[in-house]
C-alpha cells in the first residue's frame, strides 16, 4: 500500500517572509517524523513520569529529532516540548518565534494501539499561537492552518460546524474534571453527546473539521492546545480559555499547570457559557 502522505499548506501568498519560511519548515519537520511514528505505533515500550503521565521512547525521540532541522534553519527561535528537560526555574521566552511541541499527543492511546493520537506542533509569535500542525494518525493526514489562512486537512480545505453536527450538542471532554465544574455541567450531561478520544489535539482536530460541535477540556497543558487553537480559528471556530489564559506565553517549563479551554461553534460556545456561568463568546 502506498503510504506517501499528500499534504499542502493553505495559500501563503499574503504571509510575511519570516512566517512563511517557518510554516513551510514546520510542515517539512512534521512530515519527517511520521514514518517513525507509524512504525512504532502500539509497539514501543513506555514508562511513567513523576506526574503520573506515560512517556515512550517515541515521545523522546520525536521531541529531539523534529526540532533539529528547525534549529538549524532558525537558531534564534525558542523551542519548547512536553518532553523538554526540567529546569530549576521556568525558561524565559524572549525570541519573536517559539515552537511548542507535543511529540505524541495521546500517548496512552499510542502505546496500546488506539489510533486516536498524533503529533502536535504550534508556531507562536510573540507568545501567541498563530499557526498549527496536527498529524492525525487515525486518518493519516496532517491538519494545519491559522487565523486568516484557513485550515487544510491533507489537501482539502476544512471548516468548523455552523449548525449542530448531530441531533444534540456533540463534543469531546475528558474526565475527571473539577467538582465545581462537574456540578455546573451535571444537569446537561445526560442530554449532551460527549466523546472521550483520549487526546486534546484530536478533539480540536475534530472541531476544526466539523466532525464535532466543540471541545471542552479541564486538564490540558499549553502544548495540548497550542496547535489546535490557531487551526480551529482558521477553520471558523471560536477558541477561549475557561479561566486564565496561558497565552501570550512568556516562559516555559514541562511542569506548567493546566489551563482549561473550550473551542467550537457558536452554538457550542453559547450552551457551555450558560452551563458554566461564563460570559458568552
Amino acid at each position: 500500500m502506498d503510504r506517501t502522505l499528500i499534504n499542502q499548506t493553505p495559500d501563503l501568498s499574503g504571509v510575511d517572509s519570516p512566517l512563511r519560511e517557518r510554516i513551510l519548515a514546520g510542515h517539512s519537520a512534521v512530515l519527517s517524523q511520521i514514518e517513525y511514528f507509524r512504525e512504532n505505533f502500539g509497539k514501543t515500550e513506555s514508562s511513567w513520569k513523576k506526574d503520573g503521565t506515560r512517556v515512550t521512547i517515541v515521545d523522546e525521540t520525536i521531541s529531539r529529532e523534529l526540532f533539529l532541522p528547525l534549529q538549524g534553519a532558525f537558531p534564534d527561535d525558542d523551542y519548547c516540548s512536553e518532553e523538554s528537560a526540567e529546569t530549576p526555574e521556568p525558561i524565559p521566552l524572549e525570541a519573536e518565534f517559539c515552537w511548542l511541541l507535543d511529540p505524541v499527543d495521546g500517548t496512552n492511546n499510542y502505546a496500546v494501539g488506539i489510533t486516536e493520537c498524533g503529533i502536535s506542533l504550534a508556531l507562536l509569535r510573540n507568545g501567541t499561537p498563530l499557526y498549527g500542525f496536527i498529524y492525525d494518525h487515525s486518518r493519516d493526514k496532517i491538519l494545519q492552518g491559522g487565523p486568516g489562512l484557513g485550515a487544510v486537512e491533507g489537501t482539502t480545505p476544512v471548516r468548523a460546524a455552523s449548525g449542530l453536527v448531530n441531533e444534540k450538542l456533540t463534543f469531546c471532554m475528558h474526565f475527571p474534571i473539577p467538582t465545581a465544574d462537574l456540578d455546573a455541567l451535571r444537569p446537561k450531561l445526560m442530554e449532551w453527546r460527549i466523546r472521550c478520544p483520549g487526546s486534546a489535539a484530536m478533539g480540536l482536530a475534530n472541531v476544526a473539521t466539523g466532525r464535532l460541535d466543540g471541545c471542552l477540556e479541564f486538564r490540558p497543558k499549553p502544548w495540548d492546545c497550542a496547535a489546535g487553537y490557531p487551526i480551529c480559528e482558521g477553520a471558523g471556530a471560536t477558541f477561549g480559555f475557561v479561566r486564565d489564559s496561558c497565552f501570550p506565553m512568556t516562559s516555559f517549563t514541562p511542569s506548567m499547570p493546566s489551563f482549561p479551554f473550550r473551542a467550537g461553534s457558536k452554538i457550542f460556545m453559547k450552551e457551555t457559557s450558560r452551563a458554566l456561568g461564563l460570559k458568552e463568546s
